[in-house]
């Protein structure tokens, strides 16, 4: 004898009853049966839901509406029919259901058994008139067990009636499937049949042609308890890796302090401390939420015995995504502030050259004053009408300035510098328009569905699950990372061992022009390239240069290192505080004019001229105040830490460099923040959008911004520390 109601206060019972016992595998079929009874409560049999799709008011092909059925697919349907055709009792006519899972009872000799499927009506009103069903809460809910779709007869008021005042109707049908748990494979607790009905009144709708909104969906939800434990779990992951960051972030703070001779607590101490836990914390987001997105899609993808469902609220992962994109945005411009900052000093080594007999009468020409020079004058070939001083016939030297040694070398190695200030491992263009590619032409991003399965097609005779935001974000970095380790490994292994390597060209460069780059990222720490000609000299001509080069092949004049016997000549610098006071008052002088420096003050400025003095005594150790610094290689600790423990307070410690650490101080040294947020950016981008497109056109579109600003504001750095004007930067 069929029932109508589930007893009170037995929701929460019902919903947890174990005596569905058959197991699910992905894609096997949910058999739901519907008991079908006349308006009159005769009986009419039974009718398999999951062939006959009697409970989809929504008609596609019969693959796609069976696909509903197919156990772990995420089925929704939504489509808009005639309101005028619900009022027809011949094209929907009023018929009773009650719900029941077809299964064989694996316990009992593998017997065929109904178990009720309890609906939840959210329009059932009880006694005190209250939508007890719109809760939250199952505590009170009302459960029954006969549902209809459309009900076109209780609105006509006597049986003469062809068109009812009023049409009741299923607007929303919802199968909710719980699994057991994970302990549990493959069984799962009673479905439930969530319905909400919407009101048609025919003075409104009937006739007019309008077309009312209907959906049937399927999902699967966690249970209360696995819920909680994957909050509490991803809260538990955050929490250790965060504070390992921020461990990691006051280490980091530490040797900022010891390298910026900072002795006591301040506001930049502060400051330094947030930007590096800022950086710290991001990244332990971004291992979060990758490993807890990454191991949900292999998981639910690869389980054979269906276990294991997507988390029923995804909000965490936002949540987490634009904190970290932000925080690791917060890095970016700390490191964009750091590197536009820092002090470089080009150390010219060339001796001046005696003036030859035909230099006596060399012929000298004179600029004219800086207030009749037009900025842009120079380039473009135009000057001034002014009066030129005639020539002369005073001996010089074969340079321009009073000591005989032409500037061009300098400006050549401020150029180089200039250029490679942005250049990266990777190729921001290269990596996102593949990504895009493997995502979205290959088809990567299907493997993103709710499906249970693996596809990387689409096909339009299927049905086709929605994606899952989880599943994107890992598809998204495990792509990226993939390109970005495969450009990293290529450039190192390949392109800079074959081809080019703009760093290390860079080094060969300074050692060609016979002049070295003294890079102060902090007040008493920074890198050197020694660039020293092994000739003595590199203003010479084209013969003088086969003939160095041609010494230095067959080994015949002394190594590029500091000391004659080592070619190491890239350094990191641990300096004594008593080296940048000195640096401070040499440079004082050039601080407190202002304005932009003409021709000749830039061609014969003293200060320079006092610093590249004051810096080759230094690197030779000739220096008179007794300023000292020796040779040594880091301690194993020291490299992984990347900071130093010696005290460095009376004599400075030049570490030697096997690679080219001064890449620190460019976007190629810090390549993994750059790379990270670029991809937290796509992924961003792509989770509030769905567009690939649109994330790669805004991610390629920032980085390439950065880049230029990165130039930009490392060019008038660059031409304000070393002195150089900068028209004659490229």
């Amino acid at each position: 004898m069929p029932w109508l109601y589930y007893g009170s206060q037995q929701a929460s019972l019902v919903l947890a009853d174990t005596s569905l016992t058959a197991t699910y595998a992905s894609g096997s079929t949910l058999n739901l049966y519907l008991g079908t009874y006349s308006l009159s409560g005769q009986f009419q049999g039974f009718q398999n839901a999951s062939a006959t799709n009697q409970l989809q008011l929504c008609k596609d092909t019969l693959a796609v509406m069976q696909a509903a059925f197919r156990f772990g697919t995420t089925y929704l349907q939504e489509c808009e029919l005639n309101a005028d055709d619900l009022f027809d009792s011949d094209k929907y006519p009023l018929n009773f259901y009650d719900p029941y899972i077809f299964f064989y009872d694996e316990t009992d000799g593998g017997i065929p058994k109904l178990l009720p499927v309890p609906v939840l009506n959210t329009a059932l009103l009880d006694s005190t008139n209250t939508l007890v069903n719109t809760q939250t809460s199952n505590t009170n809910w009302q459960l029954t067990r006969r549902f209809f779709l459309v009900d076109n007869v209780a609105g006509k008021t006597s049986l003469t009636d062809q068109v009812p005042t009023v049409v009741r109707y299923a607007q929303s049908i919802q199968l909710t499937i719980t699994p057991q748990g994970t302990t549990q494979a493959g069984l799962i607790y009673p479905p439930l049949l969530t319905i909400t009905y919407a009101d048609l009144k025919a003075s409104k709708y009937y006739g007019t042609g309008a077309s009312v909104k209907v959906s049937f969906s399927v999902a699967y939800k966690q249970t209360s308890s696995t819920s909680s434990q994957f909050t509490e779990n991803l809260r538990i992951a955050m929490g250790v890796l965060s504070a390992v960051g921020f461990c990691y972030a006051v280490l980091r703070t530490w040797f900022w302090a010891r390298r910026a001779g900072v002795l006591s607590l301040d506001a930049v101490l502060v400051f330094k401390l947030l930007a590096y836990s800022a950086s710290a914390f991001a990244n332990a987001f971004f291992i979060t939420i990758f490993g807890i997105a990454f191991y949900q899609l292999v998981m639910y993808k690869n389980q054979g015995i269906f276990m294991l469902t997507l988390p029923s609220d995804d909000t965490f992962l936002l949540s987490y995504l634009a904190s970290a994109t932000v925080l690791k945005f917060i890095d970016l411009v700390h490191i964009f502030a750091m590197q536009c900052t820092v002090d470089i000093y080009l150390i010219d080594w060339e001796r001046p050259s005696q003036p030859s007999a035909a230099a006596q009468s060399t012929t000298s020409y004179f600029y004219p004053p800086k207030e009749h020079l037009e900025k842009g004058d120079l380039l473009s070939g135009r000057l001034p009408d002014v009066e030129i001083q005639k020539p002369t016939n005073t001996p010089v030297s074969n340079g321009v300035s009073g000591t005989g040694v032409p500037i061009w070398r300098t400006v050549l190695v401020a150029n180089e510098w200039n250029e490679i200030q942005a250049c990266r491992k990777t190729y921001p263009t290269f990596t996102i328009f593949v990504a895009m590619l493997i995502l979205g032409v290959i088809g990567i991003e299907n493997i993103a569905s709710r499906d249970p399965f693996v596809s990387l097609s689409t096909n339009p005779l299927r049905y086709n699950s929605p994606s899952n935001p989880v599943f994107r974000l890992a598809l998204i970095i495990v792509v990226f990372g993939f390109l970005g380790f495969f450009e990293i490994a290529f450039r190192v292994l390949v392109w800079e061992r074959f081809f080019t390597d703009d760093l290390r060209n860079f080094a060969d460069l300074c050692s060609v022009v016979n002049i070295s780059v003294f890079v102060l990222a902090q007040r008493n720490f920074g890198y050197y390239i020694h660039g020293h000609s092994p000739a003595g000299r590199a203003d010479v001509n084209l013969p003088g240069i086969v003939s160095i080069l041609s010494s230095v092949q067959c080994d015949a004049i002394p190594r590029r290192g500091i000391s004659p016997e080592s070619d190491d000549h890239t350094y990191l610098m641990a300096l004594p505080s008593g080296l940048y006071s000195s640096l401070e008052r040499l440079l004082a002088p050039a601080r407190n004019t202002s304005g932009a420096m003409n021709m000749s003050s830039f061609l014969s400025h003293e200060t320079g001229q006092a610093v590249n003095r004051f810096l080759i005594g230094f690197i030779s150790r000739d220096h008179p105040n007794g300023l000292h610094y020796r040779i040594v290689r880091r301690k194993p600790l020291e490299n992984i830490l990347d900071g130093e423990f010696d005290d460095t307070s009376s004599e400075g410690l030049f570490y030697i460099d096997d690679g080219n650490s001064f890449g620190d101080v460019l976007f190629y040294g810090n390549e993994l923040s750059l790379f990270i947020f670029d991809t937290l950016l796509f992924a961003l981008i792509n989770h509030l959008s769905n567009s690939l497109i649109l994330s790669g056109v805004l991610t390629w579109a920032f980085t390439t911004i950065l880049a230029e600003l990165r130039c930009d504001f490392g060019k008038k750095n660059l031409a304000k520390k070393t002195l150089i004007d900068e028209r004659f930067l490229i």
